[in-house]
């Protein structure tokens, strides 16, 4: 009974500072932070691509695989009707990406502070909603480089996680040390009868994108913690990125809706550029879902702060 009433007190506690997060995202017009953002983002997007297609493809040694994944991934971000946006950017990295040129120290650095011009709309966007002057510091710049290697990092992850992991049950159901472990060792008996049970052709775990999404909402809990220097708890943070992706599940389902009944009008003012634009309006949304989570934090954080003015 307990636990139950936990379960509530804590689960009406999350929901109200989610109310106040929108609350705050509306005072700090947060609209206006995801216009910037969106803007800087258009303009660096080609070399961040380049930038998390080399690095990853340099580790892995296949370039184009990588791409091509990179832009599946991205696809789960973007509702159906803006398809052609991604293939558009995908056309424009290809000419650079596979034009020779090697991946060394030099464009790194060349593409990484092309990429930082990004990181510091979101850093004056965190400032504006916290008014907190120690974000807009020169260390900004160090840990924006920091996140463009958990970003690498990330993504190394979610490319190479899915086929490791059915190594590593293929690996465990065909082995003949498995039948020794299970006829000898009675604490592993359970684990290893369920490894033997999943059918790899029909596990929803594996073939789903329960995974991937699992890993997105671990690297925004990290994220959302480092934007905000360690000053948000982990569960605060995990928080904020639940809401994001939420915001991005129910936004893309109700954007669906909205080009439903505007995509005659758009075809007729934009034309070929229907797409396209469909595409920009999406991420101009998927910023707000950023800074919502951000306001988020920030609501936790001033929280704290309060309660430990009192005590």
């Amino acid at each position: 009974m307990k636990f139950f009433h936990d379960l509530v007190r804590n689960a009406k506690d999350g929901a109200k500072n989610l109310y106040n997060g929108a609350l705050l995202f509306h005072e700090k017009k947060g609209t206006t932070l995801a216009s910037s953002s969106t803007f800087y983002a258009l303009i660096t997007i080609v070399p961040f691509l380049l930038l998390t297609v080399r690095g990853i493809g340099y580790f892995l040694g296949n370039i184009n695989r990588t791409q091509k994944y990179i832009f599946v991934l991205g696809g789960r971000f973007f509702p159906e009707v803006a398809p052609q946006f991604l293939l558009t950017i995908q056309n424009l990295i290809k000419g650079p990406l596979f034009a020779g040129t090697q991946f060394t120290i030099l464009n790194f650095i060349v593409l990484s502070v092309s990429t930082i011009t990004f990181l510091n709309s979101i850093w004056m966007g965190i400032y504006f909603i916290t008014e907190d002057k120690s974000i807009l510091s020169l260390w900004r710049i160090l840990k924006g480089f920091v996140i463009i290697g958990i970003t690498l990092f990330m993504v190394l992850i979610l490319f190479t996680m899915p086929p490791l992991i059915i190594f590593v049950i293929k690996f465990i159901q065909t082995n003949v040390i498995t039948q020794f472990f299970y006829e000898n060792f009675d604490l592993l008996r359970p684990f290893l009868t369920f490894i033997k049970s999943i059918n790899l052709r029909r596990s929803y775990w594996l073939n789903s994108s329960f995974l991937q999404i699992s890993l997105l909402i671990l690297y925004f809990t990290i994220l959302y913690r480092w934007l905000f220097s360690w000053k948000i708890q982990l569960k605060e943070g995990f928080i904020a990125a639940i809401a994001f992706s939420f915001s991005v599940f129910i936004g893309k389902s109700i954007f669906w809706i909205y080009i439903y009944y505007v995509r005659g009008s758009l075809m007729r003012n934009y034309g070929d550029l229907y797409t396209s634009v469909v595409g920009v309006i999406w991420l101009f949304y998927l910023m707000c879902f950023f800074f919502y989570g951000a306001c988020v934090c920030h609501v936790y954080r001033q929280r704290r702060e309060i309660a430990n003015r009192r005590y």
